[in-house]
């Protein structure tokens, strides 16, 4: 059961570890003979759109951790939240840094010709969203209140 007196969302997992156990899965499952991906030879279209996935992801990623240490509040979900950041991708998405992360997974698959990783991405998405974007907004409507609740009508949760 969950401490709701604690200062943290009380995560069940660290989040980045959803996206490592997708690749790691994906490529365990590779000997699996499904191939509908172009094979991991030469620069295709295929290449260049993984490419630019997993750089989108990479910078929506850093851009939100960047934003979260300017405003002075914590990266780590185990870490007391100070404030709610509401600029930079944050305007667009409650969520750039898991965005970002899904956008990587996704780009990688494409890169190395991981269809399990692109069968896992939606995967990812719903881990990420149930056991982790849900404990975090739960959290911080109990921390923030009604600052938070304005946040929710004029920002999406994903894209």
């Amino acid at each position: 059961m969950a401490n709701l007196d604690a200062d943290n969302p009380q995560l069940p997992v660290l989040p980045p570890v959803l996206p490592a156990a997708a690749i790691v899965a994906a490529i365990v499952l590779d000997w699996l003979p499904l191939h509908f991906l172009a094979p991991p030879v030469g620069f295709n279209l295929q290449v260049i759109v993984g490419v630019v996935l997993t750089a989108l992801g990479i910078w929506l990623g850093a851009s939100a951790s960047r934003l979260f240490q300017r405003e002075g509040t914590n990266v780590i979900p185990t870490q007391p939240t100070t404030r709610i950041v509401t600029s930079g991708p944050y305007r667009f998405t409650r969520n750039p840094m898991y965005l970002g992360m899904v956008l990587v997974v996704l780009g990688i698959s494409l890169i190395f010709s991981l269809e399990w990783g692109v069968i896992l991405t939606p995967v990812l998405w719903l881990a990420l969203d149930r056991l982790i974007v849900v404990r975090e907004e739960a959290y911080l409507r109990r921390k923030f209140g009604a600052s938070y609740e304005a946040l929710l009508t004029r920002t999406r949760r994903w894209i």
